[in-house]
């Protein structure tokens, strides 16, 4: 099953690449990222987006950050923009946002498929023939 559109996909990169930087927030799952390594896990906490690419079903559009509020910190993090907030008032936020929708929503359809496929090649258990009393 394809997760993205791939000429969307690459089309919504480049229109990304011509509007960098881009602020945006952390999502959930970019946010237990940080706090797995020990850093501030604040969801107020602003990135900027200096560099796009597109990484094809494998992790779609990702993302280069940096903290433009930091200048003396010069960790750089890479995410798919699917676990970033992108600033509202973007040009590109609802296409964005669709793009993030469409993709979680995949996602979400590929997991389940996985398991019910899974769960599929199980074979039953054969069932016994039902004795008629004791011994027979």
């Amino acid at each position: 099953m394809r997760i993205d559109d791939y000429n969307a996909a690459k089309a919504l990169t480049e229109k990304l690449k011509q509007s960098l930087p881009i602020k945006v927030k952390a999502g959930k799952q970019f946010l237990k990222t940080l706090k797995q390594k020990g850093e501030p896990a604040n969801p107020d906490r602003e990135f900027e987006i200096d560099f796009v690419g597109y990484s094809g079903d494998e992790g779609g559009i990702m993302c280069g950050l940096k903290e433009p509020n930091s200048p003396e910190n010069q960790e750089k993090y890479v995410s798919s923009i699917t676990h970033l907030k992108i600033d509202h008032n973007h040009p590109l936020a609802s296409e964005v946002q669709a793009y993030q929708h469409q993709r979680i929503h995949k996602l979400m359809l590929q997991n389940s498929r996985g398991f019910t496929a899974e769960l599929m090649t199980i074979e039953p258990t054969k069932k016994k023939k039902s004795a008629k009393g004791f011994g027979n």
